[in-house]
């Protein structure tokens, strides 16, 4: 089965080729760098994260029998990011805002097979990441906002969506982009509707842990 995302990461990329903003990939060197790390300032700038991650989440889908457990085959596009507005909280906090334009993952669970979820452009969420402490850069506290699809091997033909954003939150982001070993979680349970049918409830995505940049444990064949 082909990864919907694919073509996603096709036109993001090309975004970064055409655009005039800098582009980092998360990687070791990067956070091992001795210069202070600061919170991106250039708008327009376009960030890329290697989610090469693990990932775990728990989904429930009565239709489909009950509650399952996934977890990520390991060829996760890159989640791509657009830096916004910086600016200085109510709380006295440097923040800066984040817009997604790429996420996406593929993951497995026995039960419903390979399931893919991908970012739903139409419906755009801004992200953010502020500091912790004033004057301090990092760490800081990240999170990715957005609304998504989702398709499920044992349901198919069907197309599902976030009925509210997602959001993940890191609470110990050390540099910008996440380097490896950052941990996100999602914040509240997502509950999802069928694109065909909307209004619906009709599944919930109750937990979603990954870490940046460390492949997942096991490594399962598509079906």
């Amino acid at each position: 089965m082909r990864s919907p995302y694919r073509k996603l990461l096709v036109v993001a990329f090309s975004l970064l080729v055409v655009g005039t903003g800098a582009f980092w990939m998360a990687t070791t060197s990067h956070a091992a760098r001795t210069e202070r790390a600061s919170l991106p300032s250039t708008t327009g700038d376009a960030t890329a994260c290697d989610l090469d991650f693990n990932s775990d989440k728990e989904i429930i889908l009565p239709e489909a029998g009950g509650t399952f457990n996934t977890v990520a085959v390991g060829d996760a596009a890159p989640t791509v990011a657009v830096v916004g507005k910086q600016y200085v909280s109510a709380s006295g906090l440097k923040t800066v805002q984040l817009q997604l334009i790429a996420n996406g993952g593929h993951n497995f669970a026995e039960g419903i097979g390979n399931t893919y979820f991908w970012l739903d452009a139409s419906r755009p969420v801004t992200s953010a990441i502020w500091e912790k402490r004033a004057g301090t850069d990092f760490p800081a506290i990240q999170e990715m906002r957005f609304n998504f699809f989702y398709t499920f091997e044992a349901m198919p033909g069907r197309v599902f969506r976030s009925v509210s954003p997602a959001v993940m939150r890191a609470d110990d982001v050390r540099a910008f982009p996440p380097p490896r070993g950052t941990v996100y979680r999602l914040v509240q349970p997502v509950e999802l509707e069928d694109v065909a049918k909307p209004g619906i409830v009709v599944g919930k995505v109750l937990t979603n842990r990954l870490q940046v940049g460390v492949k997942p444990e096991v490594s399962l064949r598509e079906q």
